[in-house]
């Protein structure tokens, strides 16, 4: 397993443990599509993916932020669960409505992030500097100014 694959898989394992004897922490999101279809995106799901790491900065509301965020291309876990790189030029006009736990939800279009088209490498986190990200998958939005679309506790992500 290349290393940087066992890292992950070590952090997801962290993730889903949790670090306190208290409680397991369930990390865990849902993906829809136009098609109906539905896919539960899990610690599992993800490590079987491609991670790729990203250097990032950006402006919140805490200040400049920075940081360099493990996980996966939303691209990626799209096209490992649905049908939309079948007809690539129909799914244009579609975009992924990505929901957080208390609520915040941002958008992204699929021609932003398709490899063919705009080939942002938006991924869902999964480690922040190597260590386990504590409140859940966390969409990375590389070359934002501002933090908006860094939405942290992922519960869902719906192609529409």
């Amino acid at each position: 397993m290349p290393r940087s694959v066992t890292a992950l898989a070590a952090a997801l394992s962290v993730m889903l443990i949790g670090p306190a004897p208290v409680a397991a922490q369930v990390i865990r999101a849902e993906l829809t599509g136009p098609d109906l279809v539905s896919a539960e995106i899990t610690p599992e799901t993800l490590a079987a993916l491609p991670s790729r790491e990203v250097e990032t900065s950006f402006e919140s509301s805490k200040g400049p932020q920075s940081g360099r965020y493990g996980g996966v291309l939303l691209w990626d876990i799209i096209a490992a669960r649905t049908a939309l790189d079948d007809d690539l030029k129909a799914a244009l006009r579609r975009v992924v409505l990505v929901t957080a736990s208390d609520g915040h939800q941002v958008a992204f279009s699929i021609g932003e992030i398709a490899p063919e088209f705009g080939n942002r490498p938006i991924m869902v986190g999964l480690t922040l500097d190597g260590a386990p990200i504590s409140d859940g998958l966390r969409m990375v939005s590389p070359g934002d100014a501002r933090g908006a679309r860094y939405v942290k506790g992922v519960v869902s992500f719906e192609i529409r």
